[in-house]
């Protein structure tokens, strides 16, 4: 039996973060998903895609632990901010997954490692200061990629 393949990016990343009825997402119903809040499993989700026994890279780096549990206790979505924040680094982190073949170990070691083109910080630290700072290391992601040395 094979696996359902993503047909756009909006599905694409709607499957990475673990969200349902992913196979129909477009860029609006993913634009709208994000704006009304992401459920709290998307934070697990995406955390579990790069380290699935969470030993460099737990939930709590991405959302305060505190803030998680109320908010799965609650069973509440999270804010907008949270959720914009949460896909930005589920772009970043799809995005490492993909350049590095899907190898983990090698993501890790990308995301972990102090840069110098970041001022000496790890694209995970950077990543999950803002949107700006994911953008940022989306952004060196592509350079590479394109083969400019980073």
């Amino acid at each position: 039996m094979s696996q359902a393949v993503p047909k756009s990016e909006a599905s694409r990343m709607a499957q990475f973060m673990g969200l349902k009825q992913w196979q129909t997402m477009d860029d609006l119903t993913l634009v709208r998903r994000v704006a009304s809040g992401l459920p709290v499993s998307a934070v697990r989700s995406i955390v579990h895609r790069i380290d699935p026994n969470e030993m460099s890279v737990r939930v709590d780096d991405l959302i305060p632990k505190a803030t998680y549990y109320r908010i799965k206790n609650r069973r509440k979505p999270l804010s907008k901010h949270q959720s914009e924040k949460i896909f930005a680094l589920s772009k970043v982190f799809s995005e490492t997954l993909r350049q590095y073949q899907d190898d983990r170990e090698s993501t890790l070691l990308f995301l972990l490692r102090p840069h110098p083109l970041l001022g000496g910080r790890s694209p995970l630290a950077v990543a999950r200061d803002s949107i700006a700072g994911a953008d940022l290391v989306l952004k060196l992601l592509d350079q590479a990629e394109a083969g400019i040395v980073v």
